[in-house]
C-alpha cells in the first residue's frame, strides 16, 4: 500500500486525525496545523501520502471560518442552564459576509482507514455539511494546540456512531483511558436556539458536560 514510504510522527498524527478524529481538513489547515504555514510542503507531502493510497484530495464548497479561539459556552452538570437564544445570536452573527467558495480538502482514503483504525470517506455524504466538518476540524485544530491531552482523546463522530443508534451524534467525544465519554464538543455553526437547546438537554439526560465552539 504505502510502497518505500517511511512514516513521520507528523505523517501519523494526521492519519490518526483524518481517521479517527475529523472528516477532513482543507490543505491550508494541513499546512497552517502541521507546517507552520508552509503551504507548499505541506501539498508536497499530502501528494506523497495521496500516491501511498492513504489520502483522498476533494473539492469541496465551503464557507470561510470565523476565529474558534475558544468556546462559546461550557457546560458542567450542576451548571446553570444556557441560554440558547443568546448563544444561537453569535452563533449566527459569525458567518455574516462569509461567502461560499471552492476549497481543496484531504479525507482519509479507504486504505488508510484501514491501517490506522477509521472511517474512509473517499466521498463526503453530504457536500452541503463541508464547512460544519471545516469548522469541526479547525475546533480540534485549537484544542490541539491549547489541550494537546483532549486533541488526543477525542474521538470524532463516525468511530463513534455505533455508540449512539438512533440517537443525537454530537461532533466530537473525549474520552477517557477507559474508552468512557466524560466531555461532549459540539461545532455549533450557525445553530439556532432549538439545536442548541437540544444539545443541552442531551448532555443533560447522559449526565455530560460539554462545549459549544
Amino acid at each position: 500500500m504505502s510502497g518505500t514510504l517511511h512514516f513521520t510522527d507528523r505523517d501519523r498524527e494526521l492519519l490518526l486525525a483524518l481517521a479517527q478524529r475529523v472528516r477532513l481538513f482543507a490543505q491550508r489547515q494541513v499546512a497552517d496545523g502541521f507546517w507552520n504555514g508552509e503551504l507548499a510542503n505541506a501539498r508536497r507531502r499530502l501528494k506523497r501520502l495521496q500516491q501511498a493510497g492513504l489520502v483522498t484530495k476533494v473539492t469541496v464548497h465551503a464557507r470561510s471560518l470565523p476565529p474558534l479561539d475558544a468556546p462559546l459556552f461550557s457546560w458542567r452538570p450542576d451548571d446553570a442552564a444556557p441560554d440558547g437564544g443568546a448563544i444561537a445570536y453569535r452563533c449566527q452573527q459569525r458567518w455574516k459576509s462569509r461567502a461560499v467558495r471552492p476549497t481543496s480538502a484531504w479525507t482519509i482514503s479507504e486504505a488508510g482507514a484501514r491501517a490506522f483504525g477509521g472511517i474512509g470517506r473517499s466521498e463526503l455524504k453530504h457536500s452541503t455539511q463541508a464547512t460544519h466538518d471545516l469548522g469541526v476540524a479547525a475546533v480540534w485544530l485549537r484544542l490541539r494546540q491549547v489541550a494537546p491531552q483532549w486533541a488526543t482523546a477525542w474521538r470524532g463522530e463516525d468511530v463513534m456512531a455505533d455508540t449512539r443508534r438512533g440517537e443525537k451524534l454530537p461532533d466530537g467525544f473525549i474520552v477517557n483511558d477507559q474508552g468512557q465519554v466524560v466531555w461532549i464538543i459540539e461545532f455549533a455553526g450557525a445553530y439556532d436556539a432549538q439545536r442548541i437547546n437540544a444539545v443541552h438537554e442531551d448532555c443533560v439526560v447522559r449526565h455530560l458536560p460539554y462545549q459549544l465552539w
